[in-house]
């Protein structure tokens, strides 16, 4: 099987943003409010039925392919262990303002109130940052739900964010978001995102979003919502992986260590130095540059800046060639335990 080229995957959110998703792609400037681009999703926006899935460029739906054919994809292995599902959702993610407070439930919350597998841990790899850009994550001190309850009915956002840890981010850096974690993107950013594959938010901040049917808390109330919520204090040092400006491998590992039970992401850098990569589901996106993937069945996909593809399991090993910054995001590893959120 050879590696499946992912078109562009745009659609409309309730916020600001998506020109430097157009221009990391190469193309025309599209209409504002298109802010995210999902790739390789198997994933639906909450509460469509097909908003969100990625279709190859015949228009087949991977969701759909990967359901009927589930090994050549995704391994025996993660097949023996996940059946049917990546277990990741990778995105472009152009903040145009800042994104709301709010925050994802766990894997616990939603298999008890939503019969879904997966939560919605996150992960993002910093791709262009304005000066002074910056996000906000996690409590700095603890809270109680009577404080939060008092800032989804008064929607005072600065009261809200001063209570996180503001942390600045450039190109290169990487931030883990654990389930639970009350947080906020900061504006002019655009990152790379990877995720449990849910489009599970719960929006304390919701009003100026004009988010008000009942979406913002799940549809569950705001008693059951926010039970979801970790009201403790976050330890940034083990959220915040900060670029590496003297990197010179030609693999480098980007996300703290805590992703591991959730999912992987490495920057290939082949004119560095030989790359070659062992047999997995993975999601690539070209993040600059020029060059050329190949597979142990000879297959061969030109790579240049914006480009996104997937690449199946049975494409066996593969080699990356060429002066070209590849970001290729991955699945937790089978044999890697599940995580505590």
């Amino acid at each position: 099987m050879k590696p499946l080229v992912l078109p562009p995957n745009q659609f409309h959110r309730f916020y600001r943003g998506g020109a430097r998703i157009d221009s990391l792609r190469g193309v025309a400037a599209g209409a504002d409010g298109r802010p995210e681009d999902w790739i390789g999703s198997t994933a639906t926006s909450f509460g469509h039925e097909s908003e969100g899935l990625s279709r190859l460029e015949d228009g087949r739906v991977l969701r759909d392919l990967i359901r009927n054919d589930p090994e050549p994809f995704l391994g025996p292995d993660h097949t023996t262990r996940w059946g049917a599902e990546p277990g990741l959702l990778v995105k472009l993610l152009d903040a145009g303002e800042r994104l709301p407070v709010h925050f994802h439930p766990g894997r616990p919350f939603a298999r008890q109130h939503l019969g879904l597998n997966f939560g919605k841990t996150e992960a993002w790899i910093i791709l262009e940052a304005e000066p002074d850009a910056a996000v906000h994550v996690g409590m700095r001190e603890p809270i109680d739900m009577e404080t939060v309850r008092g800032w989804a009915e008064r929607q005072d956002a600065e009261e809200m964010l001063a209570a996180l840890n503001r942390l600045p981010v450039q190109s290169g850096d990487a931030v883990l978001v654990p389930a639970g974690t009350l947080h906020a993107i900061g504006a002019g950013i655009l990152l790379l995102e990877l995720q449990e594959p849910t489009d599970l938010s719960v929006l304390v901040e919701w009003k100026h979003f004009g988010v008000e049917d009942g979406s913002e808390n799940l549809g569950l109330g705001w008693e059951v919502a926010l039970s979801a919520l970790d009201f403790g204090v976050a330890d940034t040092s083990e959220l915040l992986k900060q670029s590496a400006a003297d990197a010179h491998a030609p693999v480098e590992l980007l996300l703290p260590d805590a992703s591991a039970p959730y999912f992987r992401a490495e920057r290939l850098r082949p004119a560095l130095g030989p790359v070659e990569t062992e047999p997995s589901f993975a999601v690539i996106v070209v993040q600059a540059g020029n060059g050329r993937l190949r597979t142990a069945h000879g297959d061969v996909l030109d790579l240049h800046r914006g480009n996104t593809a997937l690449v199946p399991h049975a494409a066996g090993p593969t080699t990356f060639e060429g002066r070209v910054d590849v970001i290729r995001c991955l699945p937790a590893q089978d044999t890697t335990e599940e995580g505590a959120w």
